[in-house]
């Protein structure tokens, strides 16, 4: 009989592969359930930012021209993608996170095969399904942390191939994809630096063992010798590993390569660059080094939440990682991963619970690798449908347990009241009201200014802000920055003189410090008498009450929370 050029895959082994890939199925079935369930969950502020931004760009406006802040483009673009497809609306933004999600869910799996077992492969990608959206780290939100992971998770799977073929372009490929993680946010940067260490380390061992150090199948390795001594082979090696980051970091840099020339030619480079750069790296040394492990101790709880065994068993695997002898990659490759995942979560040293989302994916590989040890150690007592039984029912343990834990996110409370409650005393679902009102009376040319930190009231009325600075986070930190800053927003202000302005005196929308300046507090009050009226009023009062007033009844209102949103409409 010919040979067909095909891998011979034993009955055995393809049951277990269609079992595990229906295993995971299933899983990705609920992620989808869930989160058609929680589509019309309104918008926070960071995806307020998004999808403000990308509704600017479809409208042919580059980003940092008429919104300001410290991210790269990357998830404004994505975000910009997503409405294009699906509509710009808060529905529309969370199909394509879904979308997105789900595919994150697969690359996990995927890569996970390229290190273990099929079924351990499964629960990893399980895991992240699971993991990625629990309420723990935001889930319900499309925060850049997920455009991050997928074109990380993308290139780890071509680098993984790259290195098993030899091929130039599956370099260059994985480095353009690493590198576009980079541009969604700038923690991707520590995706690239693992795609480039482990090339690297990759170099040095083969060096100093003489042995192709990337065999994952255990090919034969006797192409080393065919000019007759290790030392040529190791020599060729060399060389394709130099050609092999030469073309990984020419990929990892064509991104941003053409991020910088599309702003450059746009005109806002300059503006891209102090908020990019020069400002956020004021922003990201706030917190010092002695009291990051503080602030670590403090949010991790809330991030493992009732998901907490996952974490545990992400725990036992990478002290597992020395003795798993069943790896079909090196072990260094996991222990990078894990080392420049954690990194991603560092920057700034804020360890805010949806940041943990870039930790995620190597949080499940480290669980499907404890899985898989478990399974490589107990087929000696146990028979491997017993072990499989046995790996799916500690994965289905640790995930019953968090999803009781939050049963209410997963299937009972509607979206708005579930924003209510996890974010109570922020204008979410508000803002939606507030934007009705405010698109109802106005012109698709007039502006509008938002005194505070909700830029999705912009996105939701389809009304442009009168000023760039989207967020008064900036205007209340300590930084030689600031008062230009201020003044700068006054005079934006002051020179569009927007119809309406919405005056958000809520902690949470404004960061005031003991030590900020209080120059824009001082003008507002004074410029909001001067030149506006009172026209409404949104008191928030519990998760599942806010009073609205309109007119006159919100001029003779006495609000009874100390989180209300006030509507004043510019005078005649």
């Amino acid at each position: 009989m010919a040979n067909s050029g095909k891998e011979y895959v034993p009955e055995g082994r393809t049951r277990l592969l269609l079992k595990s890939r229906l295993f995971l199925a299933f899983i990705i079935l609920f992620v989808i359930f869930v989160r058609v369930r929680l589509l019309e969950f309104p918008l926070e502020r960071d995806e307020g930012e998004y999808a403000y931004m990308g509704q600017l760009i479809l409208q042919g406006i580059p980003p940092y021209s008429e919104a300001y802040n410290m991210k790269f483009p990357g998830t404004y673009l994505m975000y910009a993608l997503v409405m294009g497809l699906f509509g710009q609306t808060i529905e529309g933004i969370h199909i394509g996170f879904m979308i997105v999600n789900c595919a994150s869910i697969l690359l996990v799996y995927l890569v996970a095969r390229k290190i273990m077992g099929d079924f351990s492969a499964a629960i990893a990608g399980g895991t992240y399904a699971v993991l990625s959206l629990s309420s723990s780290v935001l889930g319900f939100a499309a925060h850049a942390t997920h455009f991050v992971v997928l074109p990380a998770l993308a290139g780890t799977l071509l680098l993984l191939h790259a290195l098993e073929k030899e091929k130039l372009y599956l370099y260059f490929l994985s480095g353009l994809l690493l590198g576009l993680s980079f541009i969604m946010k700038q923690p991707g940067i520590f995706f690239v630096l693992f795609g480039a260490t482990y090339i690297l380390w990759q170099h040095v061992y083969s060096k100093l063992s003489g042995l192709q150090a990337h065999n994952p199948e255990n090919r034969d390795t006797s192409h080393f010798q065919k000019n007759g001594t290790i030392k040529s082979g190791i020599r060729k090696w060399d060389v394709s590993l130099f050609s092999g980051f030469g073309a990984f970091s020419l990929g990892a840099l064509t991104p941003l390569l053409i991020t910088l020339f599309w702003l450059y030619a746009s005109g806002v480079f300059e503006r891209f660059w102090f908020w990019t750069v020069v400002y956020a790296s004021r922003y990201g040394s706030h917190i010092p080094l002695a009291d990051a492990f503080s602030t670590f101790s403090q949010q991790f709880p809330s991030v493992a939440g009732g998901f907490f065994l996952f974490w545990i068993l992400a725990v036992f695997g990478f002290l597992a990682v020395s003795f798993h002898k069943r790896l079909k990659v090196n072990k260094a490759f996991v222990l990078f991963f894990v080392l420049f995942s954690f990194l991603s979560i560092c920057p700034g040293f804020y360890f805010r619970r949806h940041y943990f989302v870039t930790l995620l994916p190597a949080v499940s590989l480290l669980v499907g690798l404890f899985i898989d040890f478990l399974s490589s150690r107990g087929s000696a007592f146990l028979k491997a449908p017993l072990l499989k039984f046995i790996s799916a029912g500690i994965f289905i343990a640790a995930a019953i347990t968090g999803v009781i834990h939050q049963r209410d996110y997963f299937f009972n409370d509607d979206p708005v009241k579930l924003s209510g409650s996890i974010f109570f005393g922020n204008p979410f679902p508000e803002s939606i009201e507030i934007a009705r009102f405010i698109e109802a009376r106005t012109a698709a040319n007039d502006s509008i200014a938002v005194f505070g930190s909700e830029p999705q009231i912009f996105f939701y009325a389809k009304r442009r802000s009168s000023t760039g600075y989207i967020y008064t986070y900036s205007l209340m930190e300590n930084h030689e920055y600031v008062l230009a800053m201020q003044k700068e927003m006054i005079s934006e202000i002051e020179t569009s003189s927007p119809k309406f302005i919405v005056f958000v005196p809520i902690i949470a929308s404004w960061l005031v410090h003991p030590d900020s300046e209080k120059f824009i507090l001082d003008w507002t009050e004074d410029y909001l008498i001067r030149n506006y009226t009172l026209v409404g009023v949104a008191d928030i009062i519990s998760p599942d009450l806010t009073v609205y007033k309109w007119f006159d009844d919100a001029k003779n209102y006495r609000v009874q929370s100390e989180s209300y949103v006030l509507i004043y409409e510019r005078m005649r």
